[in-house]
């Protein structure tokens, strides 16, 4: 049974190597949709990783690097977090520093929502309700930007 398990694990993250960021964009959107609902903690852990894996994955598929070279370029990356991985991915793709691109006040508070989001992970609590609007609202502007600055609003909307 865990050797299944394993492997499934492995099958999962393999697929999620070689699907393109726009692929990735409609998979992450989904499981946005189905959060929504349940607001508060879940919606925040959900948002930072959707931040989280799209900017992993506009790295991982950057332009004018091969697709050949994906699987070596998700090794690279896989555990870095969502605030080195966006800013990457502004690097790469030509965008201004964070602060700027997003906006200071919403750049702060999603370093805040990522830095919450591994307290409720982590630690296993649950902070004021009265916390996450705000964290949530600047992580979605945060995923937003990525989309904007990865061309990808032509392709998911």
């Amino acid at each position: 049974m865990v050797s299944a398990l394993r492997q499934e694990l492995e099958q999962l993250r393999s697929s999620y190597v070689v699907m393109k960021p726009s692929a990735r964009l409609a998979a992450l959107r989904q499981r946005l949709a189905k959060a929504e609902a349940e607001g508060g903690a879940t919606r925040l852990v959900a948002v930072v990783a959707a931040v989280e894996a799209l900017a992993r994955s506009l790295v991982v598929h950057a332009p004018q690097r091969s697709p050949a070279t994906a699987p070596l370029r998700y090794q690279q990356v896989r555990s870095t977090g969502a605030l080195p991985l966006v800013d990457e991915t502004l690097r790469i793709y030509g965008g201004p520093p964070a602060a700027e691109f997003f906006g200071a006040e919403a750049w702060d508070r999603f370093e805040l929502a990522q830095l919450y989001r591994d307290v409720v992970v982590h630690e296993c609590t649950v902070p004021g309700h009265d916390k996450y609007p705000l964290l949530i609202q600047a992580t979605e502007r945060v995923l937003e930007g990525l989309v904007e600055v990865g061309g990808l609003l032509r392709v998911v909307s």
